[in-house]
């Protein structure tokens, strides 16, 4: 699937890491790499070096990575690794609702918040 996106409020990250366009970014300006944490926004472009800012998807409509199955309607957390997961019994920081289903490692769209 291809990799598509409609932001309706960006946010800027100065990102402290490169990363991925696409990629979960915490509200300390890193990817997001474990389960269940809070989530700033999704990297609309890559973050080739150290302190360069880029946009966010903070509300939207997004292309991430499915980790584990995902069905239409799920609520979603953030993944270890990075992505996104089906919120668990008990989640503390559900951010998103799948759009489409996904299989592990597959494109998921989602509407963030």
């Amino acid at each position: 699937m291809l990799r598509t996106y409609h932001s309706i409020l960006s946010l800027t990250a100065t990102m402290a890491a490169v990363c991925e366009a696409g990629a979960l970014v915490g509200f300390n300006d890193t990817p997001i790499v474990t389960a269940d944490q809070p989530v700033k926004g999704i990297a609309q472009n890559p973050a080739t070096e150290v302190g360069l800012d880029i946009a966010v998807t903070a509300i939207g409509f997004e292309t991430v990575t499915a980790v584990g199955a995902i069905a239409v309607g799920d609520k979603l957390v953030s993944a270890v690794g990075g992505g996104v997961a089906k919120a668990g019994a008990d989640p503390a920081n559900v951010f998103a609702t799948a759009l489409t289903a996904a299989a592990d490692g597959a494109s998921v769209q989602i509407l963030i918040r």
